[in-house]
């Protein structure tokens, strides 16, 4: 089991298959304790994130579509890029700054460590504005992608 807690910047992480027969497939998305698991719809060009969170972290599996993700450390000034397409996942750990911008309908299941009712949710969560309609030209050809 990949231990979450120790993962200190956003990365791509395998999702492990379990079981394959005539029947089809198991695959596990998440093998470690979680306090939440929601299905996000996103809608063709628009962002969503622009936040960290001081204690929890999540798993973001893309069902369909892509995500073209953003983050960066809250210590540094520089902004890193990772592509996440269909049936990828993408782990968000705490105190980075994350933003997601999705060039498709885009549908996800994102497991969370913590609770997502919104007191919780608004406790631990801080907005910032990373990725936003007047700069995402600018880092969509920073990181060279064509849209």
């Amino acid at each position: 089991m990949l231990n979450l807690d120790i993962i200190t910047k956003s990365t791509l992480i395998d999702d492990t298959t379990r079981d394959v027969d005539n029947r089809g497939s198991i695959i596990s998305i998440v093998d470690s304790p979680v306090k939440n698991v929601s299905l996000i719809s996103c809608n063709q060009n628009t962002i969503r994130s622009n936040h960290y969170h001081y204690s929890d972290w999540h798993i973001m599996h893309v069902l369909e579509g892509s995500i073209h993700y953003f983050y960066k450390s809250l210590k540094e000034e520089e902004v890193h890029y990772i592509f996440v397409d269909s049936g990828k996942n993408i782990f968000t750990p705490p105190n980075e700054i994350h933003a997601t911008y999705f060039p498709v309908n885009t549908k996800l299941i994102v497991s969370s460590k913590n609770p997502r009712d919104q007191q919780t949710y608004e406790k631990d969560t801080v907005r910032v504005n990373l990725i936003n309609n007047e700069n995402l030209n600018y880092y969509l050809s920073l990181f060279k992608i064509n849209e």
